[in-house]
């Protein structure tokens, strides 16, 4: 691997870097390294100091901080600062300026939050994390569902959220202009308002739950090892909440659709899509007939009808489903047991696959 580093913050970011600094890991060539580089000692010697308060610090209950502001406000000093290639490996020297002091006590703040994350085996972000970094900026309303029964919070912009039982939120008693923004512990189903304006974000854990307005599902408690996001009506943007972002994290996240979910493993960091279990059809489907009946007409046909009930998207081959025909009859049966009926009837079979259905089959004779 070719290695074109030239600041502080190009180690700082190197995974590999960090942890030979802390364990010693390829030390052979790290060694190689600084022999092929002589001119960067003086930036590793920095580097591996930093990285040795950070690991000395992250011990420390902070408060987690506006990461992507404080990030920002480090690489512009870290800029503005030479390394000067002659300098020898002293590190008083550069810690002893008053910029890399700077930077280096802004580093030690984000220690907690920016080391630990990416080093260790702990990456959860918890409810009191979200709490304190948003608390720092505006005061919190916080509602517990003690209760056995669904508790109700209606919001000023003219959401509503159903808490269910061991769960709790927090939010503002107004929101900003230009978002909308609360935070949950548990499980709980939403049904915001449209506003264009002002997408409304739910951060539970480590996932983050951007929508215009749209229903939706979040499941996400402390002690479990995944986070869901189930939808129901609309269309949601689900993504990872990096400790610090350094990109938009949601370029990297999912957009769901009905009966689609979100689920995110807290110890893996995967985020996938999938079909909810039980697929519900859509609410402008449910007020058709309950019962559609299907006399000798091709299989496509059906298909399409229950992919327009599901909002699922069903794929197979036409030309080779086209002389395949069924006459059946569809009415409160799940989604699964339509398709169950359908591949028996014409020998096929299916599966899942990115929260689609891929229908596979030889056709009929």
């Amino acid at each position: 691997m070719q290695y074109h580093y030239n600041q502080l913050l190009d180690f700082l970011n190197d995974d590999s870097f960090i942890r030979w600094a802390l364990f010693g890991e390829n030390e052979s060539f790290w060694q190689s390294f600084l022999e092929q580089n002589a001119y960067q000692q003086v930036t590793v010697a920095q580097a591996r100091q930093l990285i040795h308060k950070i690991s000395a610090a992250e011990q420390t209950d902070l408060p987690t901080l506006d990461q992507q502001a404080v990030w920002s406000r480090i690489q512009v000093a870290m800029e503005d600062t030479p390394v000067e290639v002659n300098e020898p490996i002293v590190v008083q020297n550069w810690w002893q300026r008053s910029t890399w002091r700077w930077a280096a006590s802004i580093a030690l703040l984000i220690g907690i939050s920016w080391f630990v994350w990416r080093n260790y085996d702990s990456h959860s972000v918890t409810y009191r994390d979200l709490v304190a970094s948003v608390n720092d900026q505006q005061p919190l309303i916080e509602r517990v569902n003690d209760g056995e029964k669904p508790l109700r919070i209606s919001l000023e912009d003219g959401s509503a959220i159903t808490l269910t039982k061991h769960s709790k939120i927090s939010y503002p008693s107004h929101f900003t202009k230009d978002r909308r923004r609360v935070l949950l512990s548990g499980e709980a189903f939403f049904d915001i308002a449209k506003d264009p304006s002002r997408p409304f974000y739910v951060y539970a854990n480590e996932l983050v739950t951007k929508v215009l307005g749209t229903s939706f599902w979040v499941r996400a408690y402390e002690q479990d090892k995944q986070v869901l996001v189930n939808v129901r009506t609309g269309r949601v943007s689900v993504f990872k909440q990096p400790r610090v972002n350094v990109i938009d994290p949601e370029t990297t996240g999912l957009v769901l659709e009905p009966n689609q979910q979100a689920v995110f493993s807290r110890q893996t960091e995967n985020l996938t899509r999938r079909l909810v279990e039980q697929p519900l059809p859509l609410p402008t489907a449910e007020k058709a007939e309950s019962v559609v009946r299907f006399d000798e007409v091709p299989v496509p046909t059906v298909l399409k009808a229950i992919e327009k009930r599901y909002g699922v998207d069903i794929i197979y081959n036409e030309d080779v489903l086209a002389n395949c025909v069924i006459t059946t009859k569809m009415g409160d049966e799940s989604l699964y047991d339509k398709l169950d009926l359908i591949c028996k009837v014409i020998g096929a079979t299916y599966k899942e696959v990115d929260a689609q259905i891929v229908l596979e089959s030889k056709g009929c004779q």
